[in-house]
């Protein structure tokens, strides 16, 4: 019995170490993207960009935090740990970054929503849509746009993508104990 609570004190201080890392992270370069006028500048292509980064952001994270609870637990993690872990990780990591997101949207930039909508718009226009048909998208979209409902984007969005992740890092980093041991 105490081997089990100390396996999950270690992984719940595991967990909370790399999601903050890895949601401190992406905050930081959400920022720096909003700060520097990348989102406006290169829709495209940044979005590809940022894509990738959070892709290798959180995989790198994903299998530190996975390696470092295996070498705490002699060598060995099972499929199941590591994928609660990485559940763990993803709750943490979308608190922060969400967390860090409501803050600089709430009290230190409140123009990002509104670039924000003005880029779907334009997107909306280059479509060739209705004044009224944009009009009623924006509606919708306004729903959605504001920092509350974004931090719960975030949160579930980071759960989801990185239980996604721990499906396969998991299974990479596995190691069973052995059964008659």
């Amino acid at each position: 019995m105490e081997n089990t609570s100390e396996s999950t004190a270690s992984s719940s201080i595991i967990a909370l170490k790399y999601g903050f890392i890895n949601g401190l992270l992406s905050f930081l370069f959400s920022t720096l993207a909003n700060v520097m006028g990348w989102a406006e500048q290169f829709q495209e292509s940044m979005g590809w960009i940022s894509g990738v980064w959070s892709l290798v952001l959180s995989v790198t994270v994903l299998y530190l935090c996975l390696r470092e609870y295996r070498e705490q637990n002699a060598g060995f993690i099972s499929y199941g740990k590591g994928l609660g872990l990485a559940t763990l990780l993803g709750a943490i990591s979308g608190l922060v970054a969400g967390g860090f997101n409501y803050i600089y949207i709430q009290f230190i930039d409140n123009t990002v929503i509104q670039r924000q909508m003005d880029i779907a718009r334009e997107r909306m226009e280059d479509q060739g849509m209705s004044a009224s048909q944009i009009q009623s998208a924006e509606e919708m979209t306004a729903m959605f746009m504001n920092p509350g409902m974004q931090f719960v984007i975030v949160v579930i969005m980071s759960v989801i993508f990185n239980f996604l992740l721990g499906l396969i890092v998991s299974a990479v980093v596995k190691r069973e104990k052995p059964v008659f041991e």
